[in-house]
């Protein structure tokens, strides 16, 4: 076997009398580098992208959620929750109860979902992370003050509210402490016009930074003043929980047992399963794409050998006669198609890599939207396994299949 290793490593190094032969290996060379360059930097981009989209799910997104399988609110007794606090990994948790009411600022006004959220969210989530700008306290708690911020004493009987970043472009809310109103139909209400309306009034305290869905059109709100302007009392539409991350799994378990079927307990992913499964899909598609472009590619690898089957039919013989079996004789020119996919591709994902750790460090390219940023990307070990990968089965598949030429030996 070294010695097949030998001929087909002095094949392909060898410079004596060029010919097509010589052209198409170095096209097929450069097809794989080049296709391994644009494989590495299309996945990096789109590592970059999911970074960036779901960094703010991340945010504003519990480890686990709570939801019922039917209908948009529940109840959970005392005894379960006490119950879900004392299961191991257990951290903290927060309630949550959301639906659509109508924003209005000055003579603007939009539909927006109503997140109302109890004192559990300061220990659940990152707010730090959560809140961008302004005050991070909704709800005077005088324990979170020193590390919050304090809220003005002429202030201090307000209800105040966090905007995600759209509904503050749309309403153009300028400052901080400006008066929002919200507004939904009264559910006690008999009219069947539905022309009563429940009204709260909150004080914009700060901007949050949500998911992609939920950054156009969501405002945060104590939870008392969701159940007031619902006219909900004990029911919430979400149980929201922090974990343990090395106990998730039996964390989720355990709730689920607690809570019972009718109920469905939701990690970071599931609660963004169409987001996710969408994302997944374009970047598995466009994988799909520039794998077909190198198998394409490889037709190029697959003339080359056969051209120099027939070519070496005088080393063959010769081969042959001094006693090297047929199934060798092939193995020269698998090993040769081999070594054109391994230069060329290490050729490539080293050009790759270094162009995206570049964009990583200086971000020479930038995105063309209104605020100009770099584009995001990200390196991934996986990503660089499986180019590499793909690049030697088709090698392989290619030599392979040009090596079963019937030798004239």
């Amino acid at each position: 076997m070294r010695l097949v290793w030998l001929i087909a490593r002095k094949y392909f190094f060898s410079r004596k009398n060029p010919s097509a032969i010589n052209v198409i290996t170095a096209i097929s060379l450069t097809g794989y580098a080049v296709g391994a360059l644009a494989l590495l930097v299309l996945l990096s981009a789109l590592n970059g992208f999911e970074t960036a989209i779901f960094g703010g799910y991340f945010n504003g997104d519990a480890d686990l959620k709570v939801v019922a399988k039917q209908g948009k609110v529940f109840t959970l007794s005392e005894a379960q929750l006490q119950k879900i606090a004392k299961l191991p990994g257990f951290v903290a948790h927060y309630q949550c109860l959301e639906d659509k009411a109508i924003v209005k600022f000055n003579d603007k006004q939009t539909v927006a979902l109503v997140k109302g959220v109890d004192s559990g969210i300061y220990k659940t989530l990152i707010i730090d992370s959560l809140v961008v700008t302004g005050s991070k306290v909704l709800q005077k708690q005088p324990q979170l003050e020193p590390a919050l911020g304090q809220i003005p004493e002429a202030l201090d009987l307000l209800n105040f509210t966090w905007l995600s970043e759209g509904i503050v472009y749309k309403l153009n809310v300028g400052s901080e402490n400006t008066k929002l109103e919200l507004l939904v139909p009264d559910r006690s209400s008999s009219s069947v016009s539905q022309s009563v309306l429940n009204q709260e009034d909150v004080y914009v305290a700060g901007m949050v930074k949500l998911g992609e869905d939920l950054n156009e059109s969501t405002i945060i709100v104590p939870l008392d003043v969701a159940k007031s302007l619902f006219g909900r009392d004990n029911e919430i539409s979400s149980l929201n929980i922090k974990g343990n991350p090395n106990k998730l799994e039996s964390l989720k378990d355990g709730i689920q047992s607690i809570v019972g079927q009718s109920f469905e307990v939701l990690d970071r992913r599931e609660q963004h399963k169409t987001m996710y499964k969408m994302f997944n899909t374009e970047k598995w598609v466009s994988f799909a794409l520039l794998a077909f472009i190198l198998m394409l590619i490889s037709f190029n690898l697959f003339g080359s050998i056969r051209m120099m089957v027939i070519d070496k039919q005088q080393d063959l013989k010769m081969l042959n006669s001094l006693g090297m079996h047929a199934v060798n004789i092939r193995s020269i020119f698998i090993f040769e198609g081999q070594l054109v996919s391994f230069v060329g591709t290490s050729v490539g994902l080293l050009l790759g890599a270094v162009l995206v750790l570049l964009q990583q460090e200086y971000g020479f390219v930038k995105t063309q939207s209104t605020f100009a940023m770099a584009y995001p990307v990200k390196l991934v070990l996986t990503d660089v396994l499986l180019v590499f990968g793909l690049n030697t089965v088709l090698a392989g598949l290619s030599s392979w299949f040009a090596s079963l030429r019937k030798f004239n030996v």
